[in-house]
């Protein structure tokens, strides 16, 4: 083979900027070996394609350009302009590469006219087979006839050896090159199924990739799933890679017992980079066609999320609809504000019909606005808060109040002498009924604490000042409307540090223990004549509810206290990385005296001991990891809440997953007891077909409130679900509601879920 190798000024510009000009695909030339993604083994990677060959033999000038070689077993000069090449002929600059059975080369305008058995080679590995090219390289335009393509999803370099890995394929009749990056084909084919699976396929007449905008274009095109078309679309544009494009998604069917067969046709509007909406007309066999929209928009100062659903539903026998709109503005670096609106037609809305949004209460849903300054100094919120009331059977005395408005601040002030840390807290609250007790509320509390601090421990002494005042409507006679109390809070927080090294499980570890102790103190002040607006008890559900000084949320009670919690928590965690992997929380309530100060008129609170807190975490170095947490009432010699948590998720295979959780609640007052127990698994069958379902059982009721099961096979570039579901209403009635949808997610052409046609 004769060989020629051109000095870099003859093509500066020239053949091999062709990477870029054919911006298509990538693999195999030289020493080629072709590794489909076949999934082996249960918890398979869907990998993609992997062709490789030769890395560049030649090194880059003094400039940083590779030079031009011309290589043959012919080579022959015509003039100083032409030079032709026949048998094994290669133009080459780096890795961008032609070769062909005949290729000529003209210097005058660096144009490549190649034939027979051509291969073109990118410089980030994208690859062509064609019959015939013809190509002007710095203008990067230009033809290739009945041409395969493969782009480049990525490209690493080891020993010698490209290995380049396909991110879609396809053929073309004709390949127009127009320009940097940007490919017309004609009679084409695309798909991201890795090769050897062809089992999505795009078709169109006409296809452009644009590889710099990320947007592939087609017309007359036909979506096909193992051969058989699905849809045909006129004119079709896709993302290349993860981007957010314009066009329908996949339909979803299914069904249910009341509404029957169930077919959705989400459409996905790309509207601009930081906007998009979805539609989704949604057809019920037995109710009629839904309208669901979704709209979405994000600035830099700015973000809002508009949802709504109507229909006129043939078997409710009335229109039915649900909106909710959530905006949030920020006016400046320190003003923000936010507006929260929900409507809903009627209070079985969220039991018949299903919705993406999170179900609020089937009695009311609440609207609010709100406004917030914020700077290093202060935080001023001021919001309004009303309900509409959807069930018309909910009782007057049991309808929520409105706060109309609300304004509350707090201080962050800097530090005093001797870190003294001090500040204000307070609000003035306006509720509104028309038939409870309504009134202002404003609340003051300054506070000072003088924390001492070393590496060993720690002593926290506080004190806080409760001012409550009100003035009130609606009461009964002979009842005071301007009520008002003050009552200080002293509390003392003091904890120490142990640690030690260790080892745990074979490797070396770092073991502390803390001891900690809480004082509160507040003497009692009647509060009888106060209503309660929004106050209800602490709920004890964390170890770190122990050590708070109030016990009540809301601000209409400040209980009286004369109490010491003594708590202790024990951690080991991984010596090298800091990871947690044993945690021990224990924590003992214990009241001095009595406490008076409750919500119930007359309800005393007997001394002695109080809760009793226990926690418990243990996280493995790879899948499993456990949570428990007990609450236990002495007065009722009985547990008051119980968690306990497995899950298995092993860190190298994410389709195996399993979570179990079981819950105790016992509430005293109401005589009722939740004991529940919630299984959660995903689970590979085989290398494809994978198992998924939850279970929530009730052991009081003793029967299941929900049940999913479902199948999925896993095609690599699509997916095919079956998925069942009987659950309880919402509404507490008896009987149960079934449901079962088939879903085919087409992952290939773009990732067609997210909006591809």
């Amino acid at each position: 083979m004769r060989k020629l190798k051109l000095p870099n000024l003859v093509t500066q510009k020239a053949i091999l900027k062709i990477s870029s000009l054919i911006p298509l695909t990538g693999f195999a030339l030289f020493n080629s070996q072709a590794s489909y993604a076949a999934c082996e083994g249960v918890g398979c990677a869907c990998a993609p394609s992997i062709i490789q060959f030769a890395s560049p033999v030649m090194q880059p000038g003094a400039n940083g350009l590779f030079p031009i070689a011309l290589e043959a077993d012919n080579v022959e000069a015509e003039g100083e302009n032409v030079v032709r090449l026949s048998g094994n002929a290669e133009v080459s600059q780096g890795r961008q590469t032609i070769v062909a059975d005949e290729l000529t080369y003209y210097r005058d305008n660096d144009r490549v006219v190649a034939s027979g058995n051509i291969e073109v080679i990118s410089e980030n590995g994208d690859y062509i087979k064609s019959d015939a090219v013809d190509v002007i390289a710095p203008s990067q335009i230009g033809t290739l006839t009945n041409a395969e393509f493969k782009l480049a999803q990525s490209l690493t370099s080891e020993g010698g050896i490209d290995s380049v890995a396909i991110e879609s394929r396809g053929a073309a009749g004709t390949i127009n090159l127009l320009g940097e990056g940007i490919i017309s084909l004609e009679k084409a084919n695309y798909t991201t199924c890795a090769e050897g699976n062809d089992a999505v396929m795009l078709n169109a007449s006409w296809l452009e990739l644009d590889r710099n905008a990320g947007i592939g274009k087609a017309r007359n095109a036909t979506v096909q799933f193992f051969g058989v078309p699905l849809v045909y679309l006129p004119y079709v544009t896709f993302p290349l890679g993860d981007e957010r494009k314009t066009g329908l998604l996949i339909p979803r069917f299914g069904s249910d017992d009341d509404s029957g067969s169930i077919i959705e046709f989400p459409w996905y509007w790309n509207i601009a980079k930081n906007q998009d909406a979805t539609i989704t007309p949604k057809f019920y066999e037995e109710r009629g066609l839904q309208i669901t929209g979704e709209y979405r928009h994000l600035s830099n100062y700015s973000s809002t999320i508009i949802y709504g659903e109507t229909l006129d539903d043939d078997l409710f026998g009335d229109d039915r609809s649900l909106l909710s709109i959530d905006h949030v503005q920020e006016f400046t670096d320190n003003l923000t504000g936010r507006i929260e609106f929900n409507d809903v037609s009627d209070s079985e809305y969220f039991n018949d019909l299903s919705n993406d949004v999170s179900q609020f209460s089937a009695t009311f849903v609440p609207r609010n606005a709100s406004l917030t300054y914020r700077n290093d100094y202060f935080r001023i919120n001021a919001s309004a808060l009303d309900y509409q009331i959807v069930d018309p059977l909910i009782s007057e005395e049991n309808q929520p109040l409105e706060r109309l408005p609300r304004i509350s601040f707090e201080t962050y002030l800097p530090d005093g002498p001797y870190g003294i840390e001090y500040g204000v807290e307070g609000s003035f609250t306006n509720f509104a009924s028309d038939f409870q007790v309504e009134g202002t509320r404003t609340s003051f509390t300054p506070y000072v604490g003088i924390p001492f601090e070393n590496i060993w421990g720690y002593i926290e002494p506080k004190v806080s000042l409760h001012n409550r005042s009100y003035s009130l409507n609606n009461i009964e006679e002979g009842q005071n409307d301007n009520p008002s109390f003050t009552v200080p809070i002293f509390s003392v927080d003091a904890g120490i540090t142990l640690e030690k090294n260790t080892t745990w499980l074979g490797k070396n570890a770092l073991h502390t223990l803390e001891p900690r102790v809480f004082y509160a103190f507040a003497p009692e002040e009647n509060q009888d004549d106060v209503p309660d607006f929004d106050t209800s008890p602490v709920s004890l559900n964390s170890f770190g509810s122990l050590f708070r000084e109030g016990r009540f949320t809301g601000e209409d009670r400040v209980g009286d206290t004369n109490q010491i919690t003594f708590g202790l928590t024990s951690e080991i965690s991984d010596a090298e990385t800091g990871d947690r992997r044993l945690q021990i929380e224990i924590g003992q309530l214990y009241l001095i005296d009595d406490l008076e100060v409750n919500l119930n008129e007359g309800e005393v609170i007997e001394s002695g001991l109080g809760d009793f807190l226990a926690n418990f975490s243990i996280q493995g170095e790879h899948a499993w990891s456990a949570s428990a947490f007990l609450r236990y009432d002495h007065d009722e010699n009985d547990i008051e809440n119980l968690s306990v948590s497995v899950n298995y998720r092993p860190n190298n295979n994410s389709r195996k997953s399993i979570g179990i959780d079981y819950y105790i609640f016992n509430n005293f007052s109401a005589n009722n007891q939740t004991d529940q127990l919630q299984i959660d698994a995903f689970w590979p069958i085989t290398d494809r077909w994978s198992f998924f379902g939850s279970e929530r059982y009730s052991f009081e009721d003793s029967e299941s409130l929900s049940t999913t099961l479902g199948f999925e096979y896993d095609g690599c570039c699509w997916k095919f679900r079956v998925v069942g579901s009987e659950s309880t209403r919402i509404n507490g009635f008896d009987d149960k509601e079934t449901g079962i949808f088939v879903e085919l997610e087409l992952n290939s052409i773009g990732a067609i879920q997210q909006g591809v046609f």
